[in-house]
């Protein structure tokens, strides 16, 4: 096989970043899509050992393209559309598999389906390896054992799964909020924000999931002088509502979301997420992308605060950077590099804190994309 990891969907946006940051790292891997001259160029630019062509709803071809490696990075999307075709293929093929996230319905359905699978094929499924909601995933599980008092005395890729944080005695809240600055989203990405608005939100409260729209809640949160101090977040479908319970137990976790410092807009946008699930999805559907030129890219900052609550205990971890894409994929990479270089570790579907230690992790993410990590605490 031509390549350790796969990375399929390589010539879109998110996966030359990924073929990138693997190449920095001197990771071997190969690149699979559909269109074989843009494959073939990227491959030479990359230093990609093997192109594999293969259409997303072609099974056998997608089990051919991952066969023999042993990481898939699935980086095409849109993920409701074509992700689970992924997957399966690459559970078929005997591969780890990792994808960016970021669509919390996608995430459920597979939590869902694809457990009891990737066990029996003796393989890791750990989706939402991008900014959302990975970092957001770390930083609430560093809170937590921090509140908690928990002393995690593991290695950083972790050999079995951790015991979840405040099983005995759970916390009352854990809220990850993602703050940005000058967002600018692929046109891939704003068809996903608008579809994702026509499908259920969830919120973990008492033990389950609830659904809840879109927006429906607000908080005020302080991200730091560089992003304006105090933020009023809303509430969106983030997707470490359905990770972080699977590592801490708390009575509630939320996701919260600002893209502007303005009042007024952000209330706009407030109403507006709540509006669009009543507007028809096929009216939806006809929005036009706005197509950012390459560069625009890089002007995104961000900032996503974890903030965990027991009593009158809190703590708080604050992540810090800028260029959403860049970063999603250089978190990508790693955590594909890791995965295959372990040698024991949890199987099944997994969030990023059940497979390796959250501080650590944390550290060595930031260090390798560039990202400013602040705990609350020593």
């Amino acid at each position: 096989m031509s390549g350790d990891i796969v990375v399929y969907g390589a010539t879109g946006l998110v996966g030359g970043r990924v073929c990138a940051a693997l190449d920095a790292m001197e990771v071997p891997f190969a690149i699979a899509g559909r269109r074989k001259p843009e494959l073939d160029r990227l491959a030479q630019l990359v230093g990609a050992s093997g192109v594999h062509i293969a259409e997303a709803d072609h099974h056998e071809a997608l089990v051919r393209a991952f066969s023999g490696a042993r990481v898939v990075v699935n980086c095409a999307g849109p993920l409701a559309e074509i992700g689970e075709y992924v997957l399966a293929a690459a559970l078929a093929a005997g591969t780890h598999y990792v994808d960016i996230g970021g669509d919390q319905a996608f995430m459920h359905t597979i939590f869902e389906r694809y457990d009891s699978s990737a066990r029996k094929a003796t393989r890791v499924v750990v989706p939402g390896c991008g900014l959302d909601c990975a970092i957001g995933d770390l930083a609430a599980a560093w809170a937590a054992a921090h509140v908690c008092e928990v002393r995690d005395a593991s290695d950083l890729v972790r050999a079995t799964a951790p015991p979840r944080i405040g099983e005995a005695k759970p916390l009352d809240e854990v809220a990850v909020s993602y703050v940005f600055d000058d967002l600018v989203l692929s046109p891939g990405s704003q068809k996903a924000v608008f579809g994702n608005l026509h499908a259920r939100s969830l919120v973990w409260r008492r033990d389950r999931w609830e659904p809840i729209a879109a927006g429906a809640e607000r908080r005020r949160v302080n991200v730091g002088p560089a992003f304006g101090g105090e933020r009023d977040v809303v509430s969106f479908p983030g997707c470490d509502v359905l990770s972080v319970p699977r590592h801490v137990d708390a009575r509630i976790v939320q996701t919260y979301l600002s893209t502007t410092r303005n009042q007024v807009a952000q209330t706009a946008l407030r109403l507006l997420a709540r509006a669009l699930p009543y507007v028809p999805k096929r009216a939806t559907d006809l929005l036009a992308p706005y197509q950012p030129d390459e560069h625009e890219y890089a002007r995104t900052r961000f900032v996503v605060i974890a903030q965990a609550r027991r009593g009158f205990s809190a703590a708080q971890v604050a992540v810090r950077g800028a260029d959403l894409y860049r970063t999603s994929a250089g978190i990508a990479a790693w955590v594909a590099r890791a995965l295959l270089t372990r040698t024991e570790g949890p199987i099944g579907m997994r969030a990023v804190s059940e497979l390796f230690r959250p501080d650590m992790a944390l550290r060595e993410v930031a260090a390798a994309v560039g990202l400013d990590v602040e705990p609350s605490f020593r």
